[in-house]
């Protein structure tokens, strides 16, 4: 019997332990429609690049891109979303369209629909950050547990944009997609 109450209690810390080492930022109830929004922390990825905020050492450097998952659940849908904070020098206007790409680690380039964005200016940076928000498919959501996300591409009307992402970045996204699915309930593998 002690072996058993041992072994139990050994299961029921390992559980505990991985479920703390997944944290999500957002996972609430909108009070009005009762949609569900569960959301990971930001991961920041790409490289380090100068801003248009000069300071006495130069330029301040920030982060080339954030991205955000999440998952909403509605009365009617459901969906993953993946939502990338992109600064950038220029004026990028973003239609509507397929014109967001991720190349995976098995070779394969998805296109994402990506939702028409104006930016907005952050003065601490003196750039605008324009946010692609795109739309996972279900199926799309799986094979990112799996494969990691090597390159974004974002192709805006006059100017295409490669991110490279880092092999620990990559792993913080898919630990980010697969925290989201946690708490959701689709993707239940430890």
């Amino acid at each position: 019997m002690k072996k058993f109450f041992f072994l139990f209690s050994f299961l029921l810390l390992f559980a505990s332990q991985a479920t703390a080492q997944c944290d999500i930022a957002l996972n609430e109830i909108d009070e009005f429609d009762s949609t569900r929004v569960v959301s990971a922390p930001l991961v920041s990825f790409g490289y380090m690049i100068p801003s248009e905020y000069e300071t006495e050492e130069g330029s301040r450097l920030v982060e080339e891109a954030k991205m955000l998952f999440s998952f909403s659940e509605g009365d009617s849908i459901s969906a993953f979303f993946m939502t990338l904070a992109i600064p950038e020098f220029k004026l990028q206007p973003i239609e509507t369209g397929f014109n967001v790409f991720m190349k995976l680690s098995d070779g394969e380039v998805v296109r994402l629909y990506n939702v028409p964005d104006k930016g907005f200016f952050d003065k601490r940076i003196n750039m605008r950050v324009y946010q692609h928000t795109c739309v996972i498919p279900f199926e799309l959501y799986y094979r990112l547990t799996d494969v990691m996300i090597e390159k974004v591409r974002i192709n805006y009307p006059n100017q295409k944009r490669t991110i490279i992402v880092s092999k620990r970045q990559q792993e913080a996204i898919r630990d980010a997609i697969r925290c989201v699915g946690r708490w959701t309930g689709y993707y239940p593998r430890p």
